[in-house]
Protein backbone atom coordinates (compact mmCIF):
# COMPACT_ATOMS: atom_id res chain seq x y z
CA UNK A 1 0.00 0.00 0.00
CA UNK A 2 2.89 2.38 0.51
CA UNK A 3 3.20 2.80 -3.25
CA UNK A 4 0.03 4.90 -3.03
CA UNK A 5 1.74 7.48 -0.84
CA UNK A 6 3.40 9.18 -3.80
CA UNK A 7 2.83 12.89 -3.49
CA UNK A 8 1.41 12.44 0.02
CA UNK A 9 4.65 11.18 1.59
CA UNK A 10 5.17 14.50 3.40
CA UNK A 11 1.54 14.74 4.52
CA UNK A 12 0.58 14.38 8.19
CA UNK A 13 0.13 10.85 9.61
CA UNK A 14 -3.68 10.91 9.50
CA UNK A 15 -3.59 11.75 5.80
CA UNK A 16 -1.05 9.03 5.01
CA UNK A 17 -3.15 6.57 7.01
CA UNK A 18 -6.28 7.32 4.99
CA UNK A 19 -4.37 7.24 1.69
CA UNK A 20 -2.82 3.82 2.40
CA UNK A 21 -5.73 2.11 4.15
CA UNK A 22 -7.53 -0.72 2.42
CA UNK A 23 -10.12 -1.14 5.17
CA UNK A 24 -13.02 0.86 6.55
CA UNK A 25 -12.58 4.61 6.14
CA UNK A 26 -15.41 5.14 8.64
CA UNK A 27 -13.46 3.35 11.37
CA UNK A 28 -10.39 5.50 10.64
CA UNK A 29 -12.40 8.75 10.63
CA UNK A 30 -14.14 7.72 13.89
CA UNK A 31 -10.69 7.23 15.44
CA UNK A 32 -9.46 10.56 14.05
CA UNK A 33 -12.39 12.52 15.48
CA UNK A 34 -12.63 10.43 18.65
CA UNK A 35 -16.40 10.19 18.44
CA UNK A 36 -18.99 8.37 16.37
CA UNK A 37 -19.74 9.96 13.00
CA UNK A 38 -23.10 10.52 11.32
CA UNK A 39 -24.25 10.73 7.73
CA UNK A 40 -26.47 13.21 5.92
CA UNK A 41 -27.74 12.10 2.53
CA UNK A 42 -27.99 15.10 0.21
CA UNK A 43 -29.28 13.20 -2.81
CA UNK A 44 -30.17 9.61 -3.62
CA UNK A 45 -31.93 8.15 -6.62
CA UNK A 46 -32.13 5.06 -8.77
CA UNK A 47 -30.85 5.48 -12.30
CA UNK A 48 -29.93 3.23 -15.17
CA UNK A 49 -26.24 2.31 -15.14
CA UNK A 50 -25.88 3.91 -18.58
CA UNK A 51 -26.69 7.27 -16.97
CA UNK A 52 -23.52 6.98 -14.89
CA UNK A 53 -21.80 4.96 -17.61
CA UNK A 54 -18.16 5.17 -16.53
CA UNK A 55 -18.93 4.21 -12.94
CA UNK A 56 -22.00 2.04 -13.43
CA UNK A 57 -20.95 0.05 -16.47
CA UNK A 58 -17.16 0.19 -16.59
CA UNK A 59 -16.12 0.31 -12.90
CA UNK A 60 -18.99 -1.70 -11.39
CA UNK A 61 -19.70 -3.92 -14.39
CA UNK A 62 -23.45 -3.33 -14.46
CA UNK A 63 -25.42 -3.75 -17.69
CA UNK A 64 -26.40 -0.37 -19.20
CA UNK A 65 -30.10 -0.95 -18.44
CA UNK A 66 -29.53 -2.20 -14.87
CA UNK A 67 -30.70 0.01 -12.02
CA UNK A 68 -28.02 1.43 -9.73
CA UNK A 69 -28.33 3.83 -6.81
CA UNK A 70 -26.51 7.16 -7.13
CA UNK A 71 -26.07 8.63 -3.64
CA UNK A 72 -24.41 11.89 -2.53
CA UNK A 73 -23.75 12.29 1.16
CA UNK A 74 -21.72 14.07 3.81
CA UNK A 75 -20.07 12.45 6.81
CA UNK A 76 -20.50 14.64 9.88
CA UNK A 77 -18.80 14.92 13.24
CA UNK A 78 -21.01 15.04 16.35
CA UNK A 79 -20.65 18.86 16.20
CA UNK A 80 -22.05 18.67 12.62
CA UNK A 81 -18.76 19.62 10.93
CA UNK A 82 -18.46 17.97 7.54
CA UNK A 83 -15.46 15.62 7.53
CA UNK A 84 -16.01 14.18 4.04
CA UNK A 85 -18.19 14.66 0.98
CA UNK A 86 -18.98 11.40 -0.79
CA UNK A 87 -20.42 10.04 -3.98
CA UNK A 88 -21.49 6.42 -3.84
CA UNK A 89 -22.87 4.34 -6.70
CA UNK A 90 -24.36 0.99 -5.69
CA UNK A 91 -24.84 -1.87 -8.15
CA UNK A 92 -26.63 -4.59 -6.19
CA UNK A 93 -27.77 -7.95 -7.53
CA UNK A 94 -31.17 -7.28 -5.94
CA UNK A 95 -32.44 -3.73 -6.23
CA UNK A 96 -31.89 -1.78 -3.02
CA UNK A 97 -30.13 -4.65 -1.21
CA UNK A 98 -26.90 -2.77 -0.41
CA UNK A 99 -28.47 0.65 0.16
CA UNK A 100 -28.29 1.75 3.79
CA UNK A 101 -31.10 3.72 5.41
CA UNK A 102 -30.55 7.49 5.12
CA UNK A 103 -29.29 7.73 8.73
CA UNK A 104 -26.73 4.89 8.51
CA UNK A 105 -23.14 5.05 7.30
CA UNK A 106 -22.38 2.78 4.34
CA UNK A 107 -19.37 0.84 5.67
CA UNK A 108 -20.85 -0.15 9.05
CA UNK A 109 -24.14 -1.01 7.33
CA UNK A 110 -22.45 -3.37 4.85
CA UNK A 111 -20.38 -4.94 7.62
CA UNK A 112 -23.50 -5.51 9.76
CA UNK A 113 -25.05 -7.37 6.82
CA UNK A 114 -22.38 -10.02 7.31
CA UNK A 115 -21.06 -9.73 3.77
CA UNK A 116 -17.54 -10.67 2.77
CA UNK A 117 -16.17 -7.24 1.84
CA UNK A 118 -13.00 -6.38 -0.03
CA UNK A 119 -11.84 -2.96 -1.18
CA UNK A 120 -10.20 -2.35 -4.53
CA UNK A 121 -8.37 1.00 -4.73
CA UNK A 122 -8.88 3.08 -7.87
CA UNK A 123 -7.13 6.38 -7.15
CA UNK A 124 -5.89 8.75 -4.48
CA UNK A 125 -5.35 12.31 -5.60
CA UNK A 126 -5.64 15.98 -4.79
CA UNK A 127 -9.08 17.40 -5.31
CA UNK A 128 -10.99 20.58 -4.57
CA UNK A 129 -12.88 20.74 -1.29
CA UNK A 130 -16.44 21.41 -2.49
CA UNK A 131 -17.62 23.26 0.61
CA UNK A 132 -16.59 26.73 1.67
CA UNK A 133 -15.82 29.86 -0.28
CA UNK A 134 -12.08 29.48 -0.77
CA UNK A 135 -12.21 25.96 -2.28
CA UNK A 136 -8.89 24.72 -0.84
CA UNK A 137 -7.20 21.59 -2.08
CA UNK A 138 -8.14 18.34 -0.38
CA UNK A 139 -7.33 14.64 -0.46
CA UNK A 140 -9.64 12.63 -2.68
CA UNK A 141 -9.92 8.83 -2.65
CA UNK A 142 -11.77 6.44 -4.97
CA UNK A 143 -12.29 2.72 -4.47
CA UNK A 144 -14.72 -0.13 -5.04
CA UNK A 145 -16.17 -2.27 -2.28
CA UNK A 146 -16.77 -5.78 -3.62
CA UNK A 147 -19.64 -7.31 -1.65
CA UNK A 148 -19.25 -10.79 -3.14
CA UNK A 149 -22.41 -12.11 -4.76
CA UNK A 150 -24.47 -9.20 -3.42
CA UNK A 151 -22.90 -6.61 -5.77
CA UNK A 152 -20.34 -3.83 -5.92
CA UNK A 153 -20.17 -0.28 -4.59
CA UNK A 154 -18.14 2.64 -5.97
CA UNK A 155 -17.04 5.24 -3.40
CA UNK A 156 -15.44 8.65 -4.05
CA UNK A 157 -14.55 10.57 -0.90
CA UNK A 158 -13.21 14.10 -0.58
CA UNK A 159 -11.84 14.81 2.89
CA UNK A 160 -12.14 18.12 4.71
CA UNK A 161 -8.63 19.61 4.77
CA UNK A 162 -9.18 20.81 8.36
CA UNK A 163 -9.28 17.15 9.46
CA UNK A 164 -7.20 15.50 6.73
CA UNK A 165 -4.66 18.11 5.63
CA UNK A 166 -2.47 17.80 2.55
CA UNK A 167 0.53 19.43 4.16
CA UNK A 168 2.07 18.99 7.57
CA UNK A 169 1.65 22.14 9.64
CA UNK A 170 3.92 22.33 12.68
CA UNK A 171 2.09 23.05 15.93
CA UNK A 172 1.95 26.71 16.89
CA UNK A 173 4.53 27.67 19.46
CA UNK A 174 3.21 29.14 22.65
CA UNK A 175 3.73 32.88 22.76
CA UNK A 176 4.73 33.10 19.08
CA UNK A 177 3.14 35.95 17.13
CA UNK A 178 0.29 34.94 14.86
Amino acid sequence: MTERLGEFSSAPPQTRMLVCADGSTTVLLDALVGERLRVRVDHQRQVRAARVRHIGCHVLGAAPDALVVDRRSRILTPALDVISVNRVVIAARRCGQLVPPADELLGPYLKAMGLSLSREPIAVSRGVWPLGGTAPACVSKEYVIDCGGAGRVYVHERFNPRYVPLEYLPPEKEGAPT
